[in-house]
């Protein structure tokens, strides 16, 4: 019984004192992580940080850079199509391309430069921003809480908002300052959303780092597991950050930075908290070759069929429109089909001429009209190379040669077609290059073309003066492409 007397006064004693350590701790808060954060980026490529290497040239568009001073070590970093502004007080200018040699450091500019951006070592920067959104998931109930975001920057003073970028954090701008969206959505516990940034909250600053502050804050009672993923509740997005340059000289490696996600009480007590990372890295410029491309086609048409109105009387080929016999008094209709495929910028165009009018044996016709060895163009009131005139009939003395056009892929421009204005066979004189005349465009595109099709339609009627023999003249079709 002498054994237990001390163990029995010592129980109580021990008991008295772990409750109060335990109830010491029912008052303080808990800290916990925020559930499912994630914050991405929607451009993570570094901004481009060098200056001018040695005097550069007036009026120049080529500028040589220092790729061993600063962040970044090669216009390769650089991307046709950004905006560089030399000096911070100087002049924007577009990059054209960059030089991809054994220095890297040279890249050519849309326009030449000015007097004022050419002095040795002159910063040179080009800016790149991006969109931030951050989705997270609610652990805790806070009434009037507030979701805060910390994003790194250079530092508290204005060298972290000067618009310049930043080789240590993310810049907030000038001009265009970066600002925090909150969700336009409100679930339960949510009645309103405040925005707040930088501007108005400075900075923080937490293990020697500065950040800047971005908050929403909320009236309403808060909620456990609310989702704020962009799906099921608007996400909270930060807009018009800049991003940084590279902090070393590792091309194609990334530099990382802890973003911090938080969620306050109203009295700006942290309770829940999640540091995520995100990768800024240079961009990866892929290139590629097209060589320019025009193909042009002609494609015979095959009877039975029915082009520009009419019933064809015949089939043709590739290299050959052959009306056969004729009779006088009566149509002889024949088609081909002119097929082009082009990746010219501006588009292409395709021209008609014919060598000569059509003579017994080839022979040239340099008086056709009065020579019975020629088939004249046809006599048909208003009809020339770059007039068209309807010819539907073949009495009195409307006899000769003609062509028209049809059918045609949508978005060619015809310069005419066969039944403009209602016409029946709207045609005109191929031009004719024995008669001093140049080709006569009849159709184009705009830009480039796959496959585009035109239907081209012949007509023939004989003169009852023209002696018997075969007849012929050929036809060039020329398709140029302007690149």
């Amino acid at each position: 019984m002498k054994m237990k007397k001390p163990l029995f006064l010592f129980l109580p004693i021990f008991l008295f004192l772990t409750f109060f350590t335990c109830a010491s701790r029912f008052g303080q808060i808990q800290s916990a992580s925020l559930g499912s954060v994630t914050v991405l980026l929607n451009n993570s490529r570094f901004s481009f940080v060098t200056a001018l290497e040695g005097v550069q040239t007036v009026g120049s568009s080529l500028i040589t850079i220092d790729t061993t001073n600063y962040p970044s070590t090669s216009v390769l970093q650089a991307q046709s199509g950004d905006v560089l502004r030399i000096g911070t007080a100087g002049s924007n200018y577009n990059v054209a391309t960059t030089i991809d040699d054994a220095s890297d450091n040279k890249l050519s500019l849309t326009s030449g430069l000015l007097a004022g951006d050419v002095a040795d070592d002159l910063p040179v920067y080009a800016t790149q921003s991006s969109t931030m959104t951050v989705k997270l998931r609610t652990v805790s109930a806070l009434p009037a809480g507030k979701i805060r975001i910390l994003v790194p920057a250079r530092s508290a003073t204005l060298l972290g908002r000067d618009g310049v970028p930043d080789d240590d954090g993310f810049d907030f701008g000038v001009a265009t300052q970066a600002s925090i969206t909150c969700p336009g959505t409100f679930p339960t516990g949510y009645d309103s959303w405040t925005a707040s940034s930088a501007a108005a909250n400075g900075s923080v600053q937490l293990g020697s780092v500065d950040y800047h502050v971005f908050t929403c804050a909320y009236t309403g009672t808060g909620a456990v597991g609310t989702i704020f993923d962009a799906t099921t509740y608007d996400a909270f997005v930060i807009n018009n950050l800049i991003n940084p340059s590279p902090k070393t000289n590792n091309l194609g490696v990334a530099d990382t930075y802890s973003i911090i996600v938080q969620h306050l009480t109203s009295g700006d007590v942290v309770v829940d908290q999640t540091v995520t990372k995100i990768a800024v890295i240079d961009a990866v410029r892929v290139t590629a070759t097209i060589l320019p491309q025009l193909t042009f086609e002609i494609i015979g048409v095959t009877a039975p069929a029915n082009k520009c109105g009419v019933a064809v009387t015949g089939s043709t080929t590739p290299l050959a429109v052959p009306f056969g016999e004729l009779t006088v008094g009566f149509f002889s209709d024949l088609a081909q089909t002119l097929k082009v495929t082009t990746n010219a910028e501006n588009g292409y165009q395709v021209t008609a001429i014919q060598n000569d009018q059509l003579g017994r044996d080839g022979r040239a016709c340099p008086n056709p009209a009065s020579d019975p060895a020629c088939i004249v163009d046809a006599v048909v009131s208003g009809m020339t190379p770059a007039a068209a005139a309807d010819w539907n009939s073949v009495t009195g003395d409307q006899i000769g040669f003609a062509f028209t056009l049809g059918a045609a892929t949508d978005g060619v421009t015809r310069d005419f077609h066969y039944n403009d204005g209602g016409a029946t066979y709207n045609a005109r004189h191929f031009a004719d290059l024995s008669a001093g005349n140049s080709p006569e465009k009849i159709f184009s595109r705009g830009g480039g073309a796959l496959d585009d099709q035109v239907e081209v339609c012949y007509r023939l009627t004989p003169s009852a003066t023209n002696v018997a023999g075969d007849y012929e003249n050929y036809i060039v079709y020329t398709a140029t492409a302007t690149f």
